[in-house]
């Protein structure tokens, strides 16, 4: 089950209005949550690269990492 936490925050209906277009939700509390979701998982793609990610040696995706998130700890 999923942790929530109940918190008031404001919103500016303009671009809730929009985000629920955009993802196909309805109401504040769908529509936060789908949002905060679909931004982190943007962010885990962000650096996906499918030859090297994929089709990539265990060291061409090691280095690959490297490359974006500095030297390997130990």
């Amino acid at each position: 089950m999923m942790q929530m936490a109940r918190t008031t925050v404001d919103v500016d209906e303009v671009a809730l209005s929009a985000a629920q277009v955009a993802l196909g939700t309805s109401g504040l509390s769908l529509t936060v949550n789908t949002a905060l979701r679909e931004v982190a998982r943007r962010s885990a793609l962000a650096d996906f690269d499918v030859l090297r990610d994929i089709d990539g040696t265990p060291e061409e995706v090691e280095s690959g990492r490297e490359d974006r998130d500095g030297p390997a700890a130990g």
